[in-house]
């Protein structure tokens, strides 16, 4: 089992995850970073903003960056047509 940690850009700043997470299968990572900037998006949508900038960077143990997931890819927005 390898633990990934799942930091958050927003362009300008970095938050790190200190904890990380184990995981036995890497094929999942994408899976969770998904799943989590949707909560993230979702938690934003309750406050009234949204910061399509952000991203999910994931690293392994030696820092390396497994995976990347901007949250302008984390959701779709449909526009009001009719406005």
């Amino acid at each position: 089992m390898v633990r990934y940690y799942f930091h958050l850009r927003d362009g300008v700043e970095r938050l790190l995850d200190p904890q990380g997470a184990d995981v036995d299968d890497p094929a999942q990572l994408a899976r969770m970073a998904l799943k989590e900037a949707r909560a993230v998006v979702a938690q934003e949508a309750l406050e009234g903003e949204i910061n399509l900038r952000q991203r999910i960077e994931i690293e392994d143990e030696g820092g390396n960056l497994i995976h990347s997931l901007s949250f302008a890819d984390a959701v779709r927005i449909v526009p009001d047509q009719d406005r």
